[in-house]
């Protein structure tokens, strides 16, 4: 991701209905399944720190992420944070209770090796929380701008996290009421004439007034009720909790 881009997220990351719904859902799932939260949390492409600082609770966590300007968004809330790639994480193995990694996983080019890490720094027990954009038939200029290698679907979530060593836990889709907007949006990019050159792709944040913002935050968000408890057929986002045999 391009320092412009960086910009772009940092300048939607407190309010846009998009990043609230996702950390309704992310803070109930950890409720729900891990309780309180625990003593040493590790945020992997932890951005600009917003969702760290809602899932620390004042709790110890460490966040990490590769980009100079998202760490020192970061650090600017308070966070203690360091800049490392998600492949090679400078910590001790078995040193964290919970390792979180918020769309992540579809940036890299070798995500296993990334699952893997995030392994090694779990001890045993500990619980691994990751979210992916779904469905590879949305790729759009969103997906380019924001640098992404692919993105998921159940299936292949639940086969990468088996592999790095996870046993898990939920794996399902959420953001269900933002799939069909979503998916009309990139569709109608796909017009002759309407789609951009790579070079002038840019992350589909589409400003909206606040009383709608406030309604889709709370609609999409709506999942986190639902998630772990009846099947959700499909959404915007696939999210997976796992944890370290």
């Amino acid at each position: 991701m391009d320092a412009t881009e960086h910009q772009r997220l940092a300048d939607f990351e407190e309010w846009y209905w998009w990043h609230r719904a996702r950390q309704s859902i992310v803070t109930r799932l950890l409720r729900r399944y891990v309780g309180t939260l625990p003593g040493r949390i590790l945020d992997v492409g932890c951005g600009t720190g917003a969702t760290s600082a809602a899932i620390a609770e004042g709790g110890a966590l460490l966040g990490v992420d590769l980009g100079p300007e998202a760490v020192a968004s970061a650090r600017a809330r308070g966070l203690e944070v360091a800049q490392m790639d998600a492949t090679s994480i400078g910590a001790r193995s078995e040193s964290f209770d919970l390792v979180v990694a918020l769309d992540v996983l579809e940036h890299l080019g070798n995500p296993i090796a990334a699952a893997r890490e995030f392994r090694r720094t779990l001890r045993p027990g500990g619980r691994l929380l990751v979210t992916v954009p779904a469905y590879q038939w949305l790729w759009s200029s969103h997906d380019v701008a924001l640098g992404h290698h692919r993105r998921y679907t159940r299936a292949p979530l639940r086969r990468l996290l088996a592999e790095a060593g996870f046993e898990i836990d939920v794996c399902s889709y959420v953001m269900s009421a933002a799939l069909p907007p979503a998916a009309l949006f990139r569709l109608l990019e796909r017009l002759p004439g309407r789609r951009p050159h790579e070079d002038d792709a840019e992350s589909g944040y589409v400003a909206v007034p606040g009383w709608l913002n406030a309604i889709l935050s709370r609609l999409v968000a709506f999942d986190g009720h639902l998630v772990g408890r009846v099947p959700i057929p499909g959404g915007l986002t696939v999210v997976a909790l796992a944890h370290r045999t």
